[in-house]
């Protein structure tokens, strides 16, 4: 379990770039065949300067991107296999395109400790603010990560 001192701890920053590829293949795996996200000739017809990023591109770079976080969360006391993921959700500010060079960094904004009918658990909210190359706030993002007792 984290110790509530640590609400409001950051971590990071951590870079990564929007790439074409990669919002394909989310696209692709996640079954959606909205052409937004596979035709740069329809994004643009709908007013994107390239490809749109599904909703929830930013899952791909929360932890996949940020394997420092996973480690700093288990110095803290949250060992990845106890972890199980609880809820995400995201606001976006200004749309993620291909070439966006993204600036994330990861705070610790709530713990709460439950007891629940095999044991105690832990609700860690993690807060990713998500900034692009121009200083704008494009995306920010809520998880809730469910951390066995």
């Amino acid at each position: 379990m984290i110790d509530t001192e640590h609400i409001g701890r950051t971590f990071g920053p951590y870079q990564f770039e929007v790439e074409r590829g990669t919002i394909r293949a989310l696209a692709t795996v996640v079954g959606d065949p909205n052409p937004l996200y596979q035709d740069v000739a329809a994004a643009v017809a709908a007013g994107y300067p390239d490809l749109a990023a599904p909703p929830t591109l930013p899952t791909r770079f929360s932890l996949w991107a940020n394997a420092a976080l996973l480690a700093e969360l288990e110095q803290l006391g949250a060992p990845l296999i106890g972890m199980l993921h609880g809820e995400q959700e995201y606001s976006y500010h200004t749309p993620l395109v291909p070439g966006d060079r993204i600036n994330a960094e990861t705070r610790i904004a709530e713990l709460k400790a439950k007891q629940g009918s095999s044991g105690p658990f832990q609700l860690i909210t993690l807060e990713t603010h998500y900034t692009n190359q121009r200083g704008e706030l494009a995306v920010t993002e809520r998880m809730v990560v469910v951390l066995k007792g």
